[in-house]
This record gives C-alpha cells, structure tokens and sequence, in this order.
C-alpha cells in the first residue's frame, strides 16, 4: 500500500526524475490555482481516453489518491470536475483490483469534506462499493469498508438525503450480513463495517428492530466486544450505546447476553483507549435508560471501574 503514497509519472520527464523532486513539483503545481486545476484535468482526461491502459489508470488514480491527501483545494477541485464521480464509478465497477483500491481511498479523503462527501453520495457510489465489499478481493473489500464507514460518518440526525439513498440501497442489511460471517470476514472489514453501522444505527427502524429482536444483532454485536481488532471493540460498544439510546425495547435482550460484564473488561487499563471510552459511554447508556441495567452495572462492579 506504501505505492499508494507517492505521486506517480504520467510523462517521461517526471518518469526520469526522483519521487521526491516529482512530490516538490506537484506541490508547487498545487500552490498555483491554474496550475493545479490544469493537472488535475489533465488526470482526469486521461482516466476518460480510450486508449488509457489498465495500468495507466492504476497510475493516475494514484497519483490523484497522492493530490487528493496532499491538499485541501486539490480535493475540492477533484470534486467540483463534472466528469470525476462517473469516472471513478466506473472504476469501480471494472477496474482492476489496484485502481478500485485507489478510487475508494480517494473517496475517503473527499468525504473529509461534508460537502463533497454530498456529491460522493449523489454520484452513486453507494452500489457499486457494496458490490465490492461482498465480493471482491480481500484489498479491495477493505478500500470499500472504510470508503462506506467515512461516506456514512456524517449520521443520520441531518442527513435527509443521506438516509434516503441508505435506505433505498439496501446498506443496512447488506453490513448486518457481512458481520454475520463472523470468523470468516477480515479484521479490518469487520471495523469498518461495524463503524458504518453504528453511524447508520436508526436508519430504517423496521428493519433494525426485527435484527435486534428476532435476530441474531444483539448476538453478533457482543460477540465483536471480544474480536482482537480494537476497531471492531470500540464500535461495537458504541454501537451498543446507540442501539441503548434509539430502541429502548431492547435493553432486555442485550442485558440478557451478558454484555455488562464484557464491557466491564474492556474498561481495563490495558485496552485501546478508544475501546475504554466506547465501553464507558455504552455503560452509561444502559445505566441511564434501565433501572435494572444500572443494578447490573453496580454489583459487577462497574461503578468502581468506571
């Protein structure tokens, strides 16, 4: 992945040069606005020719993947081109397994933007990525998570737009399925997944409440507590204090799988501090929201942890 970093060559004068007097020159190239919208145009033309190979677009989009993080305007000007979210779409869709990786990275970095993470969603990634994420190698399925995990962090408290096409595309089900497959599915997908579905936690409520109450979502959810990848505990314990917060109903069943203790346990100082964090906030949830569940804090010893 370290090749993802550099500023690849599109001529023969920048193929002969050395990575870092090509870094300086685009860096410079970025300092000057005309410059800087030439060259992303030019990047941008170049995914569009016919006679671009799969190489060459595996060597382009890195070399936008290495604009795009390098500069706040590069971004924005990445996303205000009309043809960049088709291109990259159809990257997606056909391309080779390095420029699917590269295309999601650099809808990561836009998505930094709330704005531009707005046209991200508009241009429909959401379908193609999915797609990815359920059957593609395992580098790619990792590029996708994190691409739906950051295009979905902005929530659902102001998202109105956001939460139609979420909802229309299915995202919700196709997560919950993929974290179904715990012990097959890769760490770093598991994190994500779980991340994206605690941002996306309340979205279509018929369908989260048959998960958690005639499903196995409480189940799984407590399960990734144990997982070995501090991503997938401290998003599962935020995702259980979202889950506290939006279906009260079912404060029963996730008290019932004996999740107070697990949290407890991840309080410990040796954990991530993030995992710590997530574990103390899902405490306070259901100590807030159930009398019964802050008497199961207490006796577990939960206050004195805390």
């Amino acid at each position: 992945m370290q090749m993802l970093k550099g500023f690849l060559p599109v001529t023969q004068e920048e193929t002969l040069s050395s990575p870092q007097s090509r870094e300086v020159d685009v860096k410079m190239e970025m300092d000057d606005p005309e410059k800087a919208m030439a060259t992303v145009a030019q990047l941008i033309e170049q995914l569009h020719a016919k006679t671009s190979s799969p190489q060459d677009k595996e060597l382009t989009t890195a070399r936008l993947l290495g604009i795009a993080k390098g500069r706040k305007e590069a971004r924005r000007l990445i996303g205000s081109y009309p043809q960049a979210m088709p291109l990259f779409i159809s990257l997606i869709r056909n391309g080779t397994s390095l420029a699917k990786v590269n295309v999601a990275s650099i809808l990561c970095v836009l998505c930094k933007d709330k704005e531009l993470r707005l046209k991200v969603l508009l241009g429909g990634c959401i379908p193609p990525l999915l797609s990815v994420l359920k059957s593609g190698t395992i580098e790619t399925r990792k590029a996708a998570a994190e691409a739906i995990y950051e295009v979905s962090s902005a929530g659902i408290s102001s998202d109105h737009i956001g939460i139609k096409i979420f909802i229309t595309e299915g995202v919700v089900p196709t997560l919950w399925d993929q974290l179904s497959l715990r012990g097959k599915q890769d760490n770093v997908v598991e994190g994500y997944v779980t991340g994206a579905l605690r941002n996306l936690c309340g979205v279509d409520d018929g369908y989260w409440r048959v998960t958690l109450e005639e499903g196995t979502g409480v189940d799984i959810v407590v399960s990734l507590l144990s997982s070995d990848n501090p991503n997938s505990q401290a998003n599962a314990a935020s995702l259980l204090a979202r889950l506290v917060l939006s279906f009260c109903d079912s404060i029963q069943k996730i008290l019932n799988s004996g999740v107070v203790k697990s949290l407890i346990q991840l309080l410990e100082q040796k954990n991530d501090i993030n995992v710590r964090a997530s574990a103390a906030d899902a405490l306070e949830a259901l100590s807030s929201r159930s009398d019964e569940a802050k008497k199961c804090v207490k006796d577990a010893g939960g206050v004195h942890a805390l």
